[in-house]
């Protein structure tokens, strides 16, 4: 998730997905050894409209953005990993989303509603503070769950090579995968961060907007209704979970409160990454010389095929 003169991406199967101002790029390591990278282009949300541009809308767009390149280069590089095409994978991803939605949407509200009944405009608060809680502890829950799994630990591995790289060339290394060798797995600038912002940022915003409807209409909704009415409210509440995880990363060199801001985050970081070994970190610097300047480091044995 880059902003102005960032590099950002995510961890995929066998393999690493940045982005840059400049472009984007997949790159996988394949069974028999070598790397087969991709650039990756579709039309940009942030792109379209000056609208866009603005702070909130600006956070929103790119959150879009991210989400349908990284889609796009998760569903290649898990059919380029296992050398066949995936099917279902719309299906899969359908039924992943209305999961997560009755898991950190739909059940928290329920048993926070369920905690405390008839709850008015007044007690909206303690009612998005327990969903808040309780969605937390789910989520800490589900990436301890999958952690446990060893092609999720790999994958971990490469969400590590990932911000090794990018420290790397934050810190104007020539070689990019040798020099991200001793660099840190946690980055400030990650989504697990971004995660965690978002669900303290929903806690203070659906407050509001459950009080007022309820002061509205006279009555508490359940949870499904709620739910309905929250979906639409999505990408406002992480454009300005956006815009907070900007500031504070602008900021963290030199503010103590972007660094308090930061740390929750970097502390869950610690489970959602591993130390890259070597053949990982060449593969996450192939994939930012990609998406960097269009080229793979010298003396690296990749594939680039066309989009």
């Amino acid at each position: 998730m880059p902003s102005s003169g960032s590099l950002g991406g995510q961890a995929l199967v066998e393999g690493v997905f940045m982005r840059s101002p400049s472009g984007a790029a997949a790159a996988v390591r394949l069974p028999d050894g070598k790397i087969r990278a991709r650039r990756l282009s579709i039309p940009l949300l942030a792109s379209s409209g000056s609208i866009w541009e603005k702070p909130v809308f600006r956070g929103a767009a790119a959150l879009i953005d991210s989400l349908r390149l990284g889609l796009a280069a998760l569903n290649w590089s898990a059919e380029t990993a296992d050398g066949k095409k995936s099917g279902g994978g719309t299906v899969s991803t359908l039924i992943a989303m209305l999961l997560a939605v009755a898991i950190f949407s739909w059940l928290p509200l329920r048993l926070s509603q369920w905690v405390f009944p008839g709850a008015g405009s007044g007690g909206q608060f303690l009612v998005h503070l327990a969903a808040g809680l309780l969605r937390m502890l789910f989520f800490f829950l589900y990436i301890v769950g999958i952690s446990l799994l060893p092609d999720v630990r790999r994958l971990f591995a490469y969400h590590g090579a990932e911000h090794q790289v990018i420290h790397a060339w934050e810190d104007g290394e020539s070689d990019l995968a040798r020099g991200g060798a001793a660099k840190s797995p946690v980055h400030p600038r990650c989504g697990t961060s971004f995660l965690l912002y978002v669900m303290v940022i929903t806690i203070l915003f659906y407050t509001v907007v459950d009080s007022a409807v309820v002061a509205f209409l006279r009555i508490s909704p359940g949870p499904l209704v709620r739910v309905l009415y929250h979906l639409p409210l999505v990408p406002l509440v992480m454009g300005l979970s956006y815009e907070v995880l900007k500031a504070a990363d602008r900021r963290i060199e030199t503010s103590a409160a972007a660094r308090l801001l930061s740390a929750p985050g970097m502390m869950l970081q610690r489970l959602t990454t591993r130390p890259a070994d070597p053949s990982m970190l060449e593969v996450a610097a192939v994939a930012a010389g990609l998406a960097l300047n269009g080229e793979s480091p010298a003396g690296s044995d990749v594939e680039v095929v066309e989009c």
